[in-house]
């Protein structure tokens, strides 16, 4: 009963005030703003009582001066309070310090309101000095992570009004949450680093890719053209004999396997500075020319063909 006599106080000192009522002088204008400041200084230690604040204030007010009369809007005032109410507990410091340096403000451009020409320089020094007391040191407008962070817990605490969460449950889903956000950023960086490292061309040691020419060993390549040499196929014994080239160079590294490359692409493959490079280049021109230009093989085509292998290293 004690606690809420205040702001039965506050009630009466605003019963009235709304739009189109009796204007009020600027001398109880000012006192409504002292009452103000004294009882959101008051929010520090219960701040469960801005919603009867909220309730308390109206919309507008209208006060009369030397100057003229003008309209006070109370509006901002009301939605810092109601921001406030439903705030977490550690950003409810900074939404109070915010309310009350907007009150300040307040008062010092009432204080100047009937000083004939107002001073703006003198009425934003008086200003400043306000800001500048120790209880307004660490103010600062929210960032953008702040109002982030305010709009989803305000949109939490909703979602957990309506299934009527226990108490307690909503500091667990918020660490749930933070929990599950900090593993999906971790699982992107890690898979955004990997991916920027990864050599397009790197491939496991000793992979061996199925159908690819490797997949084959060289000396059965090999063995296969020496069959084929016997029975005087020249043709396909150059074209086993190549194949048997192109083995032993994937299987020792020269490049990834893939069963879909064409002859000339094998040789783009391997640098010009590459001691295989020449044989690989010669071995390259008489396959195509008897397989792909469908020209007629001899044994001495089949001759020179083993000589490049040799130099490739295939004995």
């Amino acid at each position: 009963m004690t606690s809420s006599r205040p702001y039965a106080l506050l009630l009466l000192c605003f019963c009235g005030l709304s739009y189109g009522a009796t204007p009020v002088s600027l001398q109880e204008y000012r006192g409504q703003l002292h009452y103000i400041a004294e009882k959101v200084r008051s929010l520090e230690d219960h701040p469960d009582q801005a919603g009867t604040m909220i309730t308390a204030i109206p919309d507008e007010s209208t006060v009369t001066g030397e100057n003229g009369d003008i309209v006070v809007n109370y509006r901002p005032l009301k939605n810092d309070l109601t921001e406030f109410s439903k705030a977490e507990p550690k950003l409810k410091p900074g939404r109070l310090q915010q309310i009350q340096r907007y009150i300040a403000r307040l008062e010092a451009e009432a204080a100047a309101y009937n000083q004939g020409t107002l001073d703006i320089p003198a009425s934003r020094q008086k200003v400043a000095e306000i800001l500048s007391r120790r209880e307004f040191r660490n103010v600062h407008r929210p960032n953008a992570k702040e109002t982030l962070l305010g709009r989803f817990y305000r949109w939490l605490a909703r979602l957990l009004d309506r299934i009527h969460v226990q108490k307690g449950a909503f500091s667990f889903l918020q660490v749930l949450v933070y929990l599950l956000v900090a593993a999906a950023l971790t699982l992107l960086v890690f898979w955004t680093v990997n991916r920027l490292r990864r050599k397009e061309d790197e491939a496991p040691s000793r992979e061996i890719i199925p159908f690819s020419p490797s997949a084959k060993s060289w000396r059965t390549w090999l063995a296969q053209a020496r069959n084929s040499a016997e029975k005087q196929d020249w043709r396909n014994a150059i074209h086993l004999a190549y194949w048997a080239g192109i083995s032993f160079l994937e299987s020792g590294g020269a490049w990834k396997p893939n069963r879909a490359r064409t002859p000339r692409e094998y040789l783009r493959l391997l640098s010009t500075r590459n001691s295989n490079y020449p044989s690989l280049s010669a071995l390259t021109r008489k396959f195509e020319i008897v397989w792909y230009g469908d020209r007629p093989a001899d044994q001495q085509d089949f001759q020179e063909t083993l000589a490049q292998l040799e130099k490739l290293g295939c004995r």
